[in-house]
């Protein structure tokens, strides 16, 4: 069946009280725009905190934006989002082409990307064992992936299984950059074999016809475990005279987070409406994935940093003896609450 989204935007007009900031004074809603790759669940604390109303509690009135991959670099940089919600590889990456960004908090500190392989093609490698990761990446050799955009997170996680297990990421796949909806179709039609992605994306290509092939959060390779998956990123010079609003965007992503820990069926609850057209049982699936592996504190620790460093080395993202800026200059811990 067809799987497609319905984003559900929301927008305040409310005149709130900002007792987070200690002022106990009236103020209008400050409005921000938010840049995220795509609808995913990945996302699901900034859905929360819109439908429960943290953003609006913290004098906040986000519009999202979708940037594929990527983009969120330029959309900030160009002053198009202010806020964005991305994997710190692409954080690193942008830095070394002094592309400077600023992560305020981490969200989530494992890597959740899947690759799904139509069922037809999955029955012809049978001698790869499930949680073999390198004989089922080089099963995948001749393959036509999927994947959102070039050198997106999901790119860079097939490029950096691919060298780890001894195989030429350029030349043992031919790779075609699709929306996650188009992926997932292509998946059906038969016209990729296998596809990079996320659930609920990945979930609805199984449903559709596909096999988990590896699973991310089951790789059992260092740079992996823990890693700055979902970063808060902002420009440089924007929480020098937006401090307030930077911690109050970040402390409705943790109360989203603590929701989502504390009380998971009011969490599941807050995501219907975005997620409205997508099955119930792949919404639920997918967004226990997302809460388990949600991060509490929301913090960037110096062990993810050098993971991130290192994963994108690997991957190819950046060049081996690219100069990285120390945590210090991308990391503004001191703005969470």
């Amino acid at each position: 069946m067809p799987f497609h989204f319905i984003h559900r935007a929301a927008s305040c007009a409310l005149v709130c009280l900002i007792g987070a900031f200690g002022s106990g004074t009236a103020a209008a809603q400050s409005r921000v725009s938010l840049a995220l790759p795509a609808p995913s669940l990945l996302f699901a604390p900034a859905y929360i905190a819109l439908e429960r109303g943290y953003f609006r509690e913290q004098g906040i009135e986000p519009k999202i934006i979708y940037v594929a991959g990527p983009g969120v670099v330029p959309a900030l940089l160009g002053r198009s989002a202010d806020f964005a919600l991305v994997s710190g590889g692409i954080q690193i990456a942008a830095a070394v082409r002094n592309q400077k960004l600023v992560a305020l908090a981490n969200l989530q500190d494992r890597v959740t990307t899947d690759i799904v392989v139509r069922k037809a093609v999955a029955e012809r490698f049978e001698a790869a064992r499930p949680g073999d990761t390198a004989a089922r990446m080089r099963a995948l050799k001749g393959l036509t992936i999927g994947i959102d955009a070039v050198n997106g997170l999901p790119h860079s996680f097939l490029r950096y299984l691919a060298h780890k297990t001894g195989m030429n990421p350029e030349t043992d796949f031919t790779i075609t950059a699709l929306q996650p909806q188009a992926m997932v179709a292509a998946m059906k039609r038969g016209t990729i074999d296998a596809m990079v992605f996320s659930p609920p994306f990945t979930l609805a290509a199984e449903a559709e016809g596909g096999a988990n092939w590896i699973s991310g959060p089951d790789v059992d390779l260092p740079e992996l475990r823990s890693f700055p998956y979902n970063v808060v990123l902002v420009r440089p010079d924007y929480c020098r005279t937006e401090a307030a609003l930077c911690r109050g965007f970040v402390a409705a992503l943790r109360k989203a987070i603590a929701l989502m820990r504390s009380e998971p069926e009011a969490g599941l609850a807050a995501l219907a409406k975005t997620f409205e057209a997508m099955e119930p049982a792949i919404l639920r699936r997918s967004y226990a994935l997302f809460a388990h592996h949600a991060r509490a504190d929301v913090s960037l620790t110096e062990e993810m940093y050098r993971n991130v460093v290192a994963f994108d080395r690997i991957a190819g993202l950046i060049p081996q003896d690219a100069v990285v800026p120390p945590i210090g200059e991308l990391y503004s811990p001191g703005i969470a609450p």
